[in-house]
């Protein structure tokens, strides 16, 4: 994580106001940001061929991973890890819908000039569209048709000033939309993920822009009331309102589903001093998201009993305001693909409810090792898999009641220091398999990391936050090496390990 980036962040909300005793929401920050691209940049690239056969014409589809990830770097020069991906060119093919579902952004609007935006992507207001009694433009005749309460809201509304403006004049919605509604096959730019959904542009955030827990709630059911069946929510607050609650428990009376990025601050939502909403509302009909990289390591985001799916958050490549490209790292990426996800599956089988839809994407995700100390399960969106109703991979049950257990001391310096880099060995000869119980566990939320390897040096937990106290993941053979890695600021406890399970 860049951390100045994130102390800056930090700086500039606290400088924003306050409403009525609350912490507003806010659009959640990426915690690193790539170098822009144009489509000049793009003058020359041939996108690479995915292995599985299935490509795009769009110059930028090498820089997605989350669509095809066949060991390429990312824009942070990561080696990603081949298959660690969401299956996206796989799915395209796969899509057969039946009916249109709308997905509602609830967001900063969208840049509709991006040469990469398509506005036919849009959702229209059938009462806003057409012609009136006089012959005009419903979509300009400055009268609210359709009765609703907003006057001309063609494609959504605007919030924050109370107009159908839906225009970007931020730039978190942009790339957040544009993981969804880029047009693919138009030699432009990048290939979003979700073809064929209509997208609903409700604008709760803007430059300059801060608006009150019930204004948000309004714009909750405002979405709902007219006709959104899926809500992606990239934004958050430490404030529990009343307000906000009862708004998403009205979307899970309409019989919609929304679904919402857990955070980026690496915090264990469990507890009650680091809760943050709207993840922690605890409706039925949420679906709370966390972030994978391209291998499949979750290196930021929140966590707790409530994050139920992860999706590829880190280092993500989208659209940017004045036709620009970028990347960015956040739940806020991971958010949309999972929201898509869900319309898409609904696109395919209309007649189910917001549960049968929930349940398929998270029966279709894949299993990942190192990823259950942060989502529940372990599970990784795999788009492929939900549009064609296959299961997704799941890691072997192990039988530990089969293992062999001794106490077994190994530890880090309470606080661990800065700067350094600190590495622990920890064998069981004969072993085929292992695992470590840690008494304690503290990384210092930001920056720092304690990962864990397997005797061939295979990376199997990337480990920062506070957790309680358990077992880590199973490791193949009879050694684990443990790396201990600390930047400038705050450090934290370290770690205690007191027990070791093997495999004979």
């Amino acid at each position: 994580m860049n951390r100045r980036l994130w102390v800056v962040v930090l700086l500039v909300m606290a400088a924003l106001p306050v409403l009525g005793g609350e912490i507003p929401y806010r659009p959640y920050e990426p915690v690193e940001i790539g170098a822009p691209f144009t489509d000049a940049d793009a003058a020359g690239r041939r996108p690479a061929r995915c292995p599985h056969g299935h490509t795009v014409d769009d110059p930028f589809l090498d820089k997605q991973y989350p669509l095809c990830n066949h060991g390429q770097a990312d824009d942070k020069g990561q080696t990603g890890s081949a298959g660690c991906d969401i299956g996206g060119l796989e799915a395209r093919l796969a899509f057969k819908p039946q009916q249109e579902i709308i997905l509602a952004i609830v967001d900063s609007g969208l840049e509709l000039n991006h040469p990469d935006v398509d506005p036919a992507v849009l959702w229209t207001n059938p009462g806003e569209s057409g012609t009136d009694a006089e012959g005009r433009d419903k979509a300009a005749n400055g009268v609210d048709d359709d009765g609703n309460g907003y006057i001309d809201d063609v494609h959504g509304w605007n919030f924050c000033r109370n107009s159908p403006d839906i225009n970007e004049d931020h730039y978190h919605g942009t790339h957040v939309g544009g993981l969804l509604c880029a047009p693919a096959n138009n030699g432009t730019g990048i290939a979003g993920a979700c073809p064929g959904v209509k997208i609903m542009l409700v604008k709760i955030f803007g430059l300059g822009s801060s608006l009150g827990s019930e204004q948000i709630a309004t714009a909750i059911r405002y979405a709902v009331d007219n006709g959104a069946r899926v809500l992606s929510n990239s934004y958050g607050s430490p404030s529990f309102t009343q307000a906000m609650k009862d708004a998403i428990a009205y979307t899970a009376q309409k019989g919609a589903l929304f679904v919402c990025a857990s955070g980026n601050s690496r915090k264990n939502m469990d507890l009650e001093e680091e809760q943050d909403y709207p993840s922690c509302y605890g409706v039925e009909n949420q679906l709370v998201v966390g972030a994978t990289n391209n291998r499949d390591l979750s290196t930021f985001c929140n966590f707790g009993s409530m994050v139920e799916i992860a999706a590829p958050g880190e280092n993500i490549f989208s659209l940017f305001p004045k036709g620009q490209y970028r990347s960015f790292s956040g739940t806020s990426q991971a958010c949309p693909l999972v929201a898509g996800a869900a319309t898409m599956v609904w696109m395919q089988h209309p007649d189910w409810t917001w549960r049968q839809v929930k349940r398929a994407v998270l029966d279709s995700a894949d299993q990942v090792r190192g990823l259950s100390r942060y989502v529940v399960g372990g599970l990784r969106l795999n788009l492929f898999n939900a549009l064609t109703g296959r299961p997704g991979r799941r890691l072997p049950a192990e039988d530990f009641s089969q293992w062999r257990e001794e106490a077994r001391t190994l530890e880090s310096p309470h606080p661990y220091p800065n700067q350094k880099t600190l590495t622990f060995d920890l064998a069981v000869p004969g072993a085929r398999k292992l695992r470590v119980h840690f008494a304690r566990l503290a990384i210092d939320h930001f920056g720092d990391s304690l990962t864990l390897r397997d005797g061939g040096g295979g990376l199997v937990e990337y480990i920062n936050g506070i957790h309680a106290a358990g077992w880590s993941e199973v490791i193949e053979g009879d050694r684990v090496q443990l790396v201990l890695e600390a930047g400038d600021y705050i450090n934290e406890f370290g770690f205690v390990i007191d027990a070791v399970q093997w495999l004979p």
